[in-house]
């Protein structure tokens, strides 16, 4: 590997998983992210040895950043997709309905894990330029990746889009599948990719760009404001919301808005799809654009209630987004529907640089939580009195 970074004082390079002792090294490393930090239930953790893998990594290309110490910073994996030809991995991407794509073309990259004491240093970068050129330097141009919503904007602008619905995991919940046309350059170019310089270096086949804007033109065009310029994300939103609807934006000037709304990312959740579910890490918040959704908690019975209705301008998520906690009910689109993600990073950053904003916002989202606190509580009354009118015979 040549890959390598200057940090401060430490010098980190890329390097290529080979021995058992490296190997065991990551796996311990997912565990202590995934698991112990960010509390996902991979369905492969071995709680016990305290270590996450399962039967692709036999297949797989584990790549891994260190600063010379041999400890993983950082690590992900890459496999072709003729290497796990019945794998989940095929159906979340819908291989299967795209004939016209060369398996031998296809990637999968997957596991990315970042210690905390690397955060900020680069190694994602490093992760995926290595990726970039492994891939190309293999003849494949079709690299897929799922990710939780908060990282969308991330790999927008690396040049990832999205082209098939957001799925629900069972162990470590929602996730959006994205693909990389490697050799669009176009699109690279359009979203300041970082990869485009590596790209130019390829013999590159702009067919391919255009098949992928005619076949998932709904997908074709970025909408994470780090991807877009500030006026076409906003000039994106103003398209699906009306501002004043949105009880979190109220008494904030258009350019604060602006800075809210530029910090989401947008994504689509399918009729019948969960968008959070009960026990689900997580610290976003979320707002509807568009589309109707319920809050549904498990009865005993091993049914569920609607606690609520949720349509466009509303709020949920919010409890996790403020204390990190698990989340409490189900969330479940009942019409397809779209939703603005919020991140806990953003509101950190807010409350350092903006905090008049950060405080008015806060102030909104209590004001709105009153209102609910408030129409729960009025609908408990109206139940109790119900009961009591039937018990007494009035």
């Amino acid at each position: 590997m040549n890959i390598q970074a200057d940090a401060g004082a430490t010098r980190l390079k890329v390097a290529r998983a080979a021995a058992k002792e490296e190997k065991e090294a990551i796996f311990r490393l997912r565990y202590q992210v995934s698991v112990e930090e960010m509390g996902q239930r991979p369905k492969s953790a071995d709680h016990e040895r305290k270590r996450v893998t399962d039967a692709i990594d036999d297949e797989a290309t584990i790549l891994y950043v260190t600063d010379g110490s041999g400890e993983p910073l950082a690590s992900l994996r890459i496999v072709g997709a003729t290497k796990v030809p019945n794998a989940q991995e095929v159906r979340t991407y819908a291989l299967d309905r795209l004939p016209e794509v060369d398996r031998k073309a296809v990637s999968f990259t997957s596991r990315l894990v970042v210690s905390p004491k690397a955060r900020g240093m680069g190694a994602v970068g490093m992760l995926l330029n290595e990726v970039y050129t492994d891939r190309r330097n293999n003849g494949m141009w079709f690299d897929c990746i799922q990710c939780s919503p908060s990282l969308v904007a991330l790999y927008e602008v690396m040049g990832y889009r999205r082209f098939v619905p957001t799925v629900m995991e069972t162990d470590v919940g929602l996730r959006v599948p994205m693909a990389l046309v490697a050799d669009d350059v176009e699109h690279l170019a359009r979203v300041r990719s970082p990869l485009l310089s590596m790209a130019e270096r390829f013999k590159n086949d702009t067919a391919h760009g255009t098949w992928f804007a005619k076949r998932f033109s709904e997908y074709a065009t970025p909408a994470v404001s780090r991807a877009m310029t500030p006026d076409e994300f906003w000039r994106y939103l103003a398209e699906r919301i009306h501002i004043e609807d949105y009880p979190l934006l109220r008494d904030l000037s258009g350019d604060e808005r602006k800075q809210v709304l530029n910090a989401g990312n947008a994504i689509r959740v399918d009729k019948g799809s969960a968008a959070l579910r009960a026990g689900d890490p997580g610290s976003d918040m979320y707002m509807v654009l568009s589309g109707v959704l319920e809050v549904r908690a498990s009865t005993s019975d091993g049914g569920s209630h609607v606690m609520e209705t949720l349509g466009k301008g509303q709020i949920f998520g919010e409890m996790g987004f403020l204390s990190s906690r698990p989340r409490s009910a189900d969330v479940v689109a009942v019409t397809d529907a779209e939703i603005l993600v919020i991140t806990r990073d953003f509101l950190e950053r807010l409350t350092r640089d903006k905090p008049a904003v950060a405080s008015r916002m806060l102030m909104n989202l209590s004001l709105y939580l009153v209102d609910r606190l408030q129409n729960t509580t009025r609908g408990l009354v109206d139940m109790t009195q119900q009961r009591n009118m039937l018990l007494t015979g009035l």
